[in-house]
């Protein structure tokens, strides 16, 4: 099923206004149609009155699988040993996500004949907001990391030494929008307008590769193809 929302300005911490689900054939259909987002507009004054949908940033679609039976598909896949499902899980997996990991990664443990590690860490540690502590322990941050205190998303004020540390945590970021997902830079009224290249260029140096291998996503999305006065066309 499609999935289109529309991204405007915060409403109570908000970012996102909808989405509607439409069930469609083609698995590659993300676009929007205007009867989609008119059904999201009337369905977000429902809950927030005098969202200002003339601010909107951006209206898009994500694609699901649906499952035809209704119900979550989870467990060791008939005919495929070691390979296990964990589809079909649509709107509720929200909130069942948690219990859906616990319940396959014991299945798997199972499988594998593994072992819980006695130095097994159960919490991972968060990054750090830098935007949103106090002044005083802000400060304080910023004197033990510099980085903190410099600015690279003006709009949603991500400093660098939040993105440095998503590339540098296991499986850190490694594109644009891998840094995207994990602390918002990018996310704001100018979508990356401004912060795109300084964020390139601590990607390029975070994992000594040079700037036109900077992808924005999945390989062959990459932004740069060579220096000005080197590339012929």
């Amino acid at each position: 099923s499609k999935i289109p929302s529309s991204t405007s300005p915060r409403v109570a911490s908000a970012r996102l206004v909808g989405p509607t689900a439409e069930d469609v054939e083609d698995g590659d259909d993300t676009s929007t149609t205007q009867a989609e987002l008119d059904a999201v507009v009337a369905k977000g004054a429902l809950a927030v009155r005098d969202i200002p949908f003339r601010q909107v940033i951006t209206s898009f679609a994500g694609i699901r699988a649906h499952e035809d039976g209704g119900d979550f598909i989870l467990g060791e896949a008939e005919g495929a040993p070691g390979f296990f499902n964990a589809a079909g899980i649509e709107s509720p997996g929200l909130s069942s996500a948690p219990a859906i990991g616990e319940h396959i990664a014991g299945l798997v443990a199972e499988k594998a004949g593994a072992k819980r590690k006695a130095s097994f860490v159960e919490e991972r540690r968060g990054i750090v907001r830098a935007a949103s502590l106090p002044n005083e322990a802000r400060a304080a941050l910023i004197r033990e990391n510099p980085l903190y205190g410099r600015i690279v998303c003006r709009c949603e004020q991500i400093s660098e030494g939040e993105i440095v540390d998503a590339i540098r945590r296991p499986l850190g970021a490694r594109s644009l929008d891998g840094v995207k997902r994990r602390v918002r830079a990018g996310m704001g009224r100018c979508q990356a307008g401004f912060c795109t290249p300084r964020v390139m260029e601590i990607l390029s140096r975070e994992l000594g590769v040079p700037m036109e291998e900077i992808r924005k996503n999945e390989p062959g999305s990459a932004l740069l193809v060579g220096k000005l006065g080197e590339v012929r066309t």
